[in-house]
């Protein structure tokens, strides 16, 4: 069994809602884990290891799938997926580049992979990028992720227009029934579906309360740093560790930074606009 439909980003986009939003709908089934990242991290697990995350599907599942943001970002993804499940449908969730590039820097803060100060890392991102190294693109891409329109068509090489459906994050936010709506009918399953808890649920990004200690462990090698990220993902040690080493919220971002991530992200911006048909008013403020 393998799945029929994709959530591939992007990362801080909104991916964790919409995982958490489609669960609830009977016709669906997504493993318990969220992030498989078979397509861009576990490939040599092989076909049979991907087809067990599924397994668990009840027969009244019609929409079985996975959310892994990475999936939208690395440019050998797509075909990979294409030769695998051609068919598949996917989904896509955009966020203001600007907001999505700083919720990314405050979540590298958290996980200990970040020590610089923001505005030093958009400065140094080209030089960590540079060598082309998947560990450094999977956490200094603040900029780079945030262009989703080369993304977007690299995807459009394997895939339908059909196949694809583009959601944006504010949308999701404010107008959560209607959003789930449009989710539902690309994936073909009852739409008129509506939760209570969507509009209860609410994700806060989290700051370190402890800065020395956070700067402690960043210090550490990255493959150690990678196995005690691993550890706190179990429940009850997550809801430990967040409630004891984090506080929610971030500190505005500078003004004149944002100024001038505006500047950068417009022309990919501009051209997003062309592939959607239609305008984002929010992302040049």
């Amino acid at each position: 069994m393998l799945p029929n439909f994709l959530i591939c980003g992007t990362q801080k986009g909104g991916t964790t809602a919409l995982y958490h939003y489609l669960k609830e709908h009977p016709q669906v089934f997504m493993p318990k884990w969220k992030e498989l990242h078979f397509f861009d991290q576990k490939l040599e697990r092989g076909l049979a290891w991907y087809e067990r995350q599924f397994q668990g599907a009840p027969k009244r599942a019609r929409a079985i799938g996975e959310a892994t943001p990475e999936y939208m970002y690395f440019e050998w993804i797509p075909e990979k997926i294409h030769e695998l499940i051609p068919d598949v449908k996917l989904i896509f969730i955009l966020r203001n580049p600007v907001d999505r590039a700083y919720s990314h820097y405050w979540h590298e803060i958290k996980l200990c992979y970040e020590t610089l100060s923001f505005e030093k890392a958009i400065e140094m991102e080209e030089e960590r990028l540079s060598s082309g190294d998947f560990y450094s693109r999977l956490h200094y891409s603040y900029k780079d992720r945030g262009k989703y329109i080369e993304q977007l068509k690299r995807f459009r090489r394997y895939f339908s227009k059909d196949q694809m459906l583009v959601l944006l994050n504010d949308e999701l936010k404010s107008n959560p029934v209607g959003t789930m709506r449009i989710v539902f009918e690309f994936l073909e399953i009852d739409p008129k579906f509506i939760s209570p808890s969507w509009n209860k649920m609410k994700h806060i990004g989290l700051r370190p309360r402890f800065w020395l200690l956070q700067r402690s462990i960043a210090s550490l090698p990255p493959r150690l740093i990678d196995v005690m990220m691993e550890i706190v993902k179990y429940q009850p040690i997550k809801s430990i560790v967040q409630k004891v080493a984090y506080k929610p919220g971030y500190p505005p971002m500078n003004p004149r930074t944002r100024e001038r991530l505006l500047k950068y992200f417009k022309p990919y911006n501009q051209k997003l606009e062309k592939f959607l048909g239609r305008p984002l008013y929010n992302w040049y403020v």
